[in-house]
Parts: structure tokens; C-alpha cells; sequence
């Protein structure tokens, strides 16, 4: 499930209309402006032929050669071009997030010879970043999206990393056949954008796959019952409402990707990723179809950390508001003691897969 923008339909190859000391990428929506920068990296600028067009990021740096830039800008849309890149190139994007998570929960040795399943890879961010990350592990990236597929494929003959390979969902409600088994599960800012019936079909599948104390990440996920939708609308309560109510306000006072939130359909708007989800719904959906079994919402115990309240305090910054910071994180150590949950704006959560009778000294 690709989560870096839909495809335009429209898009025409594009064209060099500058020198070659200056290169410009040239799409119906507009062009992207290119800036040498003194470690011989490039500072891209969209420019678009409207101002009204919404630009999720409107500039980014990238070592991306110009004819890589130009095969991306030929399959998605103008306006997610940076947004596409950044995900890739800036280390404060999704190799931060990747990071920090799973080093919070395992050092780097007990990934050393296993399998990890990068589910709704898109275009290949995540499943590079894991596999730099981890260079003893075999990288598999999943993914529905053919043109996403694609562009991973042609990102794979520019990064040359020989443990990662990509494959195609067959459609929502699949898997590529023949997948095998893993030791890990990546759902990298993922779940959110997967239907309702999507997710009580394909979360037991993917449950199967894993092996008896698998790990499954969950990030960059919106908590269902935050007070603020900040994926979608970027509007306060609207969480709490109804659906149909929900989609009224969104199409009438979102500001944000508005293009997804007129949209007259509700699917659409959890396609977009709306909704989000919680711990609980997670692990209602991975059980399914196994009722014998157990996740086990894991504890992280490295560089310090004890529990996830004190993961969520490590992942905001250290100066402003620390102190409501710390009582938030208080608060959110009972919550998840006692329902599981830790309410954030976002869930991260990591799930082990148990046998029945067996417990991890690392689960809750």
C-alpha cells in the first residue's frame, strides 16, 4: 500500500529546458528547479503552474542523478515529488523514525541472518533505509502500487544494496504468492492507509507469515482517538465524530491535501488515512482467524528506555514543555498498564507473535 501520493494519469514524459549546469524536470503541473550544492548534492524546488496547487514539501535534497528525478516526476504526481524524494534522502524522514524504533527494541545482532517483511513499502524508502540498517537481514519490500513497485526498482539500480528485493501485491486483500516466512514486519506509516475490510483480510495473512516470537513495528500511525486528526484534516474532535458527520466537516473546513478531502466518497478519506487506528484494533484484526494464539505487545529495553511511555518521551524534543511532557508520559505508562494504550497523537507499537503458554520476559 503506497502512502507517498496517488498516481496522475496525465503525466507526459518530461524534458530537459535548461543547461546542463542548471537542469530543469518539466511536468504538465509544472517544473522542478534544480540547485547544485557544494557536496555535489542537489536542492530541488517545485514550481508549479498554479499557486493553488496543495505541495505537501515544497523543495528537498537529493543525491539523486537528474535522470532518476526525471523517471519519479514521469510516474507520480507533481506536487509529491519532494515528498516522494524526502523519504528517501532526508535522514530526518524515515530513517530517524525506522531507527529509533526498532534499536529501541533489539540491537542490531538479533537481526543478523533474518527475513523482514517491509509490508506497503511504496516506493522503496523504508525497505532501503531498513536494509542499510540492518545489512545482515534479507529485505523483502511489498507492495500494491505497480508505478511505486517500479520506481523502487529502478531507486534498487541506483543504491545497490544486494539484500533487498521487491514484490507486487496481487491486490488488497493478497499477498504475492510464495512469500515464505519472516522474523520481523515493517508497517512504516501503513496501516492507516488500509480499507476496514482490507485490514481484517490481510492483517491474518500477514500474521501467518510471521514466525512463532515474530515482531511486527507498527509507526507513524494516527491514534484513532486522538483529539486531533493530524494526518488527514488537521482538525481538532473530528475523531470523535461519526463517519458521515466526519466527512461532511472534512470536505467543508480541510485545509490540508484538500484535493483528498472533497472527495465525495468516505473511502477515499480512509484510503487517505483518516482514521488511523489503535493497539486494541490491531491486535483484534492480526487474531482474526487464530484464536489460539497471542500478541504480546513488547516493552522496549534499549539505550535505557523501560517502557513505551518512556519511548514516546524519548521521541519529543528535550526542551520546550518538558515538564508537561514528563507527566504525559505518566500518564500514557498507566494507560498502557492498564488498557494497553499508549494515546498519542501516533501509535508505535511492537507486537510478538506467542504460542500459546509461552511468554517473552520483554512482552507486557
Amino acid at each position: 500500500m503506497s502512502n507517498e501520493g496517488p498516481h496522475s494519469p496525465g503525466a507526459v514524459p518530461n524534458q530537459d529546458c535548461g543547461t546542463a549546469a542548471s537542469p530543469q524536470v518539466t511536468t504538465p503541473d509544472g517544473y522542478v528547479e534544480f540547485a547544485a550544492l557544494p557536496d555535489g548534492r542537489h536542492r530541488l524546488t517545485l514550481r508549479p503552474n498554479s499557486q493553488a496547487l496543495y505541495i505537501p514539501r515544497p523543495s528537498c535534497e537529493t543525491s539523486f542523478p537528474v535522470d532518476l528525478v526525471r523517471f519519479i516526476a514521469d510516474r507520480i504526481p507533481f506536487a509529491w515529488i519532494c515528498e516522494s524524494i524526502a523519504r528517501h534522502e532526508d535522514p530526518a524522514y524515515v530513517a530517524q523514525v525506522l531507527s529509533h524504533q526498532v534499536f529501541s527494541y533489539f540491537s542490531p545482532s538479533a537481526f543478523a541472518g533474518k527475513r523482514v517483511l517491509d509490508f506497503g513499502c511504496g516506493s522503496g524508502a523504508s525497505t532501503f533505509h531498513l536494509a542499510g540498517m540492518l545489512p545482515e537481514a534479507e529485505i523483502i519490500g511489498v507492495e500494491l502500487n505497480a508505478i511505486s513497485v517500479e520506481i523502487a526498482g529502478k531507486i534498487a539500480g541506483y543504491r545497490a544494496r544486494p539484500n533487498v528485493r521487491f514484490l507486487r501485491s496481487p491486490s488488497g486483500e493478497s499477498l504475492p504468492p510464495d512469500l515464505g516466512q519472516f522474523d520481523f514486519i515493517m508497517f512504516s506509516a501503513v496501516y492507516e492507509h488500509l480499507l476496514p475490510a482490507e485490514r481484517k483480510i490481510v492483517m491474518p495473512l500477514l500474521w501467518r507469515t510471521l514466525v512463532p516470537g515474530g515482531v511486527l513495528f507498527i509507526n507513524q500511525t494516527p491514534h484513532r482517538y486522538f483529539p486531533y486528526e493530524h494526518h488527514s484534516t488537521k482538525l481538532w474532535l473530528i475523531n470523535y465524530m461519526p463517519d458521515s458527520l466526519a466527512h461532511r466537516l472534512a470536505r467543508r473546513y480541510a485545509r490540508h491535501n484538500p484535493e483528498l478531502n472533497r472527495s465525495g466518497s468516505w473511502n477515499d478519506l480512509l484510503r487517505g488515512g483518516i482514521r488511523g487506528g489503535t493497539e486494541g484494533e490491531i491486535i483484534r484484526n492480526l487474531l482474526a482467524d487464530d484464536r489460539g494464539g497471542k500478541a504480546v505487545i513488547l516493552q522496549p529495553t534499549q539505550n535505557g528506555l523501560r517502557d513505551r511511555a518512556d519511548y514516546w518521551l524519548s521521541c519529543t524534543s528535550a526542551g520546550r514543555m518538558r515538564s508537561l511532557k514528563k507527566m504525559l508520559a505518566a500518564l500514557f505508562r498507566i494507560t498502557d498498564r492498564l488498557w494497553g494504550t499508549v494515546p498519542s497523537i501516533n501509535i508505535d507499537v511492537v507486537i510478538r507473535k506467542m504460542t500459546p503458554g509461552k511468554m517473552s520476559v520483554t512482552a507486557r
